[in-house]
């Protein structure tokens, strides 16, 4: 059944859904956290004597073929995490709105 705008149940839902992420997120963010780990150079460090190596987190994104890395503080970590997560969701409502769309299209 059509909705008098003409949007299906599964539109209205999808973008009901996305109109609730985006007013309960406290960020969205795209790329991909990565976790570096590497030797610090300093031969009496754990890293060289016990083969133990620094981790730290980065988040990364290609933005005109170029890579782009943004280190991230153990304290920003979840926060970074949710901002992903919630850009992940955003992402898929926004490819069901989309998928909608195109089925309404080709319907006319």
């Amino acid at each position: 059944m059509k909705h008098a705008k003409g949007l299906s149940a599964a539109d209205r839902a999808a973008r009901s859904q996305l109109h609730r992420l985006l007013d309960q997120a406290d960020g969205l963010v795209h790329g991909s956290l990565i976790r570096l780990r590497r030797r610090c150079g300093n031969p009496n460090c754990r890293c060289a004597t016990q083969d133990q190596k620094h981790e730290s987190w980065c988040l990364g994104v290609t933005q005109k073929r170029k890579t782009r890395m943004q280190h991230i503080r153990k304290d920003q970590e979840a926060t970074v995490r949710r901002w992903l997560d919630a850009e992940r969701q955003a992402r898929r409502l926004l490819e069901q709105i989309s998928a909608e769309a195109w089925k309404h299209l080709r319907e006319e």
